[in-house]
């Protein structure tokens, strides 16, 4: 940041106490909690913007000063700066690569409390009376930028609704009759967060693992009682490919020999220490008993913040980790069992499989279109996702829920008929994940229609090459779509490559498909050449990537959209629009943890699919 070093105001911000349960009193009011950099506005001749450690943002917030310099008063403000990408939704992240005059990145100053007027301390007066002054004092001097957060009185489950509904990160009720005790975190504020948060304390990094650059996971820690830097964790994700870089550029300057966190660190032998003066935030799900974060994600770096203020904030009824065991669900009256919920599936990383099948009761919807009617092949990991598991074609269908579909298709390897499990529903799909069905495998073509594909998949598997090569593999692979002008659909496999899906609608057999599929497998490997391969064979393309094309054949399986997969990081099977794969694509950026929010905040990139469909001999005709 472009920040000034600090200098002493008169002006300390008033800081909320977090709580969980909402409430209504007509004695509170109650307005949207802004995801941004906390900043004192001080108007007299010029702005000066001033955070919540003392520093100066007048300059960084250019854009800012200048239309609080339209005010010709003399006041003081208490707000927040928010970054808004070209669609208007405000992004935590964007503060941290923000430059001035970036048309891109939109700042935006959300007011909500008015300390000084001509000269007047206005701190003792009751809140409803500083909102009311402050909402006359901006309509006076209009502007596009600052905006008057505005409130409702008495409301506070109906407003903490319209959060859920909107991706707020939450609301903050305040009383309405008291007055403003800067610099003190009182009940008078109290923030009721939709995601739990933490501000902690960077001590470290560890070594990256796989396609990951820079650094695997940061150290994280938190002030405690004696004085000390107490370990609350490592956080692996939430990174992309700049925010690793500068994270690891402005670390590598701070490296220290001696461990400055107290208690065990995981991958404590993988640790790079740092002197610990970076403050992040981080999104989590709950505290664990060992009072470390469950499922932390890199949501920013703080430097508003000092790293001495930095401590657990806790409410009386944060959610701690439970030993829920074992429970039943009923979903429209089918009801699954689920067993074994506390148990490690990605024991590495803390995760479990009641994580597992939470993730898939959250993304259901989005997923159960593309396994409709689909027959599948269960992929089961009873043991976690370390260890070996199993697949499992023909169910016993006497040790199946009453209401479980299934399909019967003749299996010519086995020269039988096998008794396929079908997915149509929610039940069905935590059903799956109960028996240890880390991924969703199914068919390309449905029970009803076995023998004709819905869709032709190239899937790009590299041999240990590095991500951008995939990427520009499957970018060839677009190329030579693009010229028979065929629209494709892209994916992360959720391991190393690619999936890129068009759309047939069972026109054609699998055996046509497959050819097609070699033409175009064929075609991008006369492109590039040399770091491609169309080898079955592995020992026959090692080092390459193999457009694998032979996923178009009768009862082969692929990872559906949305899928989980047995692997680090527990990432997932990810549909993207193409402009997202580019040099800056990192798969491990989409997890179980992060997929249903990132799924909450955009749009479809998938949603036509089955608008155009695939005819061949029409696609060949634009070739000449």
């Amino acid at each position: 940041a472009k920040h000034q070093e600090k200098e002493e105001f008169t002006y300390q911000p008033m800081l909320a106490k977090l709580a969980s349960s909402v409430f209504d009193d007509q004695e509170w009011i109650y307005e949207r909690k802004i995801d941004g950099y906390r900043i004192i506005a001080h108007l007299d001749k010029k702005p000066k913007l001033v955070s919540r450690n003392n520093l100066d943002y007048t300059e960084n917030f250019a854009s800012i000063s200048k239309e609080l310099g339209v005010i010709k008063k003399q006041a003081v403000l208490d707000g927040e700066v928010v970054a808004e990408n070209k669609d208007g939704i405000q992004k935590f992240q964007l503060l941290q690569h923000y430059e001035n005059g970036d048309t891109a990145i939109n700042l935006k100053y959300y007011v909500f409390d008015l300390l000084s007027l001509d000269g007047h301390d206005l701190t003792e007066l009751p809140l409803l009376q500083r909102k009311k002054l402050l909402a006359q004092l901006l309509l006076k001097y209009p502007s596009e930028n600052i905006i008057f957060n505005k409130h409702i009185l008495g409301e506070g489950q109906k407003l903490f609704k319209k959060a859920k509904n909107e991706n707020w990160e939450g609301i903050i009720g305040k009383r309405a009759s008291d007055e403003y005790y800067g610099g003190k975190r009182s009940d008078s504020w109290l923030k009721f967060k939709l995601v739990n948060s933490q501000e902690a304390i960077i001590c470290g990094y560890t070594k990256p693992a796989g396609s990951r650059n820079y650094f695997g996971a940061l150290v994280l820690g938190i002030n405690d009682k004696n004085n000390t830097i107490k370990y609350i964790g490592n956080c692996g994700t939430g990174f992309n490919d700049q925010s690793l870089k500068e994270l690891y550029e402005k670390l590598g300057a701070m490296i220290l020999v001696k461990k400055p966190v107290i208690g065990k660190v995981n991958q404590e032998k993988n640790v790079t220490w740092v002197r610990p003066e970076l403050v992040c935030e981080v999104n989590f799900t709950e505290w664990t008993e060992d009072k470390h974060l469950r499922h932390p994600v890199f949501k920013g770096l703080r430097d508003d913040k000092n790293q001495d203020e930095i401590i657990k904030e806790t409410s009386d009824e944060l959610p701690i980790a439970e030993e829920v065991k074992e429970k039943e669900l009923s979903f429209n009256g089918k009801k699954v069992k689920l067993s074994n919920l506390t148990k490690l599936y990605w024991d590495k990383e803390g995760y479990t499989k009641g994580d597992l099948i939470q993730y898939y009761d959250n993304v259901s919807s989005y997923m159960l279109p593309y396994l409709k009617d689909k027959p599948l092949s269960l992929n089961r990991h009873p043991n976690g996702a370390y260890q070996e598991g199993f697949y499992q074609k023909d169910v016993d269908i006497s040790h199946l829920p009453s209401w479980a579909k299934t399909a019967q298709i003749h299996s010519e390897s086995n020269n039988k008929e096998i008794d396929y499990l079908i997915c149509n529903d929610k039940a069905s799909l935590i059903y799956m994940a109960n028996l240890g069905c880390i991924e969703i495998n199914p068919w390309l073509s449905t029970y009803k229609k076995p023998e004709n594909p819905e869709f032709l998949v190239i899937d790009l598997d590299p041999d240990g090459n590095p991500f951008k090569e995939v990427v520009k593999v499957a970018l060839k692979v677009r190329e030579v779509l693009e010229s028979m002008k065929i629209t494709s659909f892209v994916k992360t496999s959720g391991s190393t490559g690619l999936h890129i899906f068009i759309y047939v609608a069972t026109k054609y057999d699998y055996d046509f498909v497959k050819d097609f599929a070699s033409f175009i497998a064929h075609k991008t490997h006369e492109l590039i050449p040399g770091i491609t391969s169309i080898e079955r064979s592995p020992s026959k393309r090692k080092g390459l990537i193999y457009i694998d094309f032979l996923q178009n054949r009768r009862g082969q399986t692929i990872a559906a959209p949305f899928s989980a997969r047995p692997k680090p990081g527990a990432t997932v099977s990810m549909p993207l629009s193409w402009d997202k794969v580019n040099e800056d694509l990192d798969m491990n950026e989409y997890t179980i943890f992060t997929v249903p929010e990132i799924l909450g905040n955009r749009d479809d990139p998938w949603k036509d699919i089955k608008k155009v469909k695939l005819d061949i001999k029409k696609a060949l005709s634009h070739l000449g």
